[in-house]
């Protein structure tokens, strides 16, 4: 079995970036009508200091959101037998699943909303945005002890 990232999700972070946009676009104009009306108020350090905060934050969420559509383009998850396995390009990364000790199903009104692996050596893997994340995670969940799963029914 093979997972990869859902459309709604993709369209999800899209509409993100142009919330985020906008709502910059109208502090820039709030703080540029501030400076006009209320020059001594709103001066032109201020002015700039948002302008520039504002520009510099959008590209940088801009640039991130790029990045992670080049490295979805040709992600998947693949489940085996006893491993999980991360696919990205040519890149692999193997997750024995002995090194599971607690898979978690978060949900928001019923629906999965991500699914947390907590790892032996204490680190934690979120899964998101993938495709029937319900399955995804009930495919993981058959590989490991029922009292190591936690939220798996609604």
């Amino acid at each position: 079995m093979h997972y990869s990232i859902s459309e709604t999700s993709l369209q999800t972070r899209k509409k993100n970036i142009f919330l985020g946009a906008l709502c910059a676009l109208v502090l820039a104009a709030v703080t540029t009508a501030g400076h006009f009306q209320y020059p001594e108020t709103y001066n032109s350090m201020v002015l700039w200091s948002v302008i520039i905060v504002v520009v510099v934050g959008n590209l940088a969420n801009y640039y991130h959101y790029r990045r992670y559509l080049r490295l979805v383009e040709d992600h998947r998850i693949e489940i085996g037998d006893d491993e999980v396995s991360f696919f990205t390009g040519t890149d692999k990364s193997v997750l024995d699943t002995k090194e599971i000790v607690a898979l978690t199903f978060y949900r928001r009104q019923g629906r999965v909303e991500h699914i947390q692996l907590k790892l032996r050596n204490g680190r934690g893997i979120r899964l998101e945005g993938y495709a029937d994340l319900e399955r995804l995670g009930g495919a993981i969940a058959d590989r490991i002890p029922n009292e190591q799963v936690v939220g798996r029914k609604p």
